[in-house]
């Protein structure tokens, strides 16, 4: 009897020739170029190796088919991570922090009207959408250590922080994107910058008062103002008589000591 190529000399199991009943499966041919034989030598020990792969490959394959086909022979249904947790695709949702939900709630607004309408309404689904978001606020310290580290001043007539007190020049409160626009207001000018009013009482109410924290104001000098008005077009005369500078996104109303700015 032929060797099969595997077996060595002082094999426990002698080759013996076998006829295979499971589907083909050539595990160790008799010879090297012979494949697909069905008869022929081989190692009892391998072949019974074979065998068992081919039947946990067959049990694998059918435990998958029975976990996502229905037992009624309906069309198979789409299994998620958030199905096999027990949950539907909308309540991982609420798993999420408030600021986290809302800005998703935002985005997905803004994506849908964008779409049909075109970029014409596109700004006004963003200005809707962020007022949605929940404003991120700052305190006094925190604003005024910003300032300081981006090289703009502060001033209080009154030498005090009180919120509460309309003397007083607070920052308590004050939204951290309209920090961050007076500091990139500073950048792009090259001119001094020096806060005089933030939130405190006492200034105009309105959705977008300084007690909101949108408005702030600055000292005005030569730099600044100049700056103001080459690079921002001039919109209209406010009610007080204070000219009003600016785009959609900033307005500057020169006031007789001050420029009050509104941050969008």
């Amino acid at each position: 009897m032929a060797s099969d190529g595997n077996a060595a000399a002082g094999t426990a199991h002698a080759p013996v020739a076998v006829m295979v009943v499971d589907p083909p499966v050539v595990a160790g041919t008799a010879r090297r170029g012979v494949v697909g034989a069905v008869g022929g030598a081989y190692d009892v020990g391998v072949l019974e190796t074979a065998r068992r792969y081919t039947r946990d490959l067959y049990r694998h394959a059918t435990a998958l088919r029975e976990a996502v086909t229905p037992h009624d022979g309906t069309v198979p249904r789409r299994t998620t991570v958030w199905a096999q947790e027990g949950l539907s695709e909308a309540q991982p949702r609420e798993r999420l922090g408030g600021v986290q939900v809302a800005a998703q709630q935002a985005q997905e607004t803004l994506e849908t009207r964008e779409a049909p309408q075109g970029k014409a309404h596109g700004a006004q689904a963003r200005e809707e959408a962020a007022r949605r978001v929940p404003t991120v606020r700052l305190g006094h310290l925190q604003a005024t250590q910003r300032l300081r580290q981006a090289g703009l001043g502060w001033k209080s007539s009154g030498g005090c922080v009180n919120r509460n007190v309309r003397v007083c020049t607070s920052l308590e409160a004050v939204r951290t994107a309209t920090v961050t626009k007076v500091i990139d207001l500073k950048r792009r000018s090259g001119c001094p910058v020096v806060i005089t009013g933030g939130t405190e009482v006492g200034h105009a109410p309105g959705p977008y008062s300084h007690h909101e924290g949108y408005k702030l104001d600055i000292k005005p000098n030569r730099c600044i103002s100049g700056y103001i008005k080459r690079e921002y077009p001039y919109q209209r005369t406010r009610g007080d008589g204070a000219p009003l500078y600016g785009d959609s996104e900033t307005v500057y109303a020169r006031e007789p000591d001050h420029w009050d700015i509104l941050f969008r």
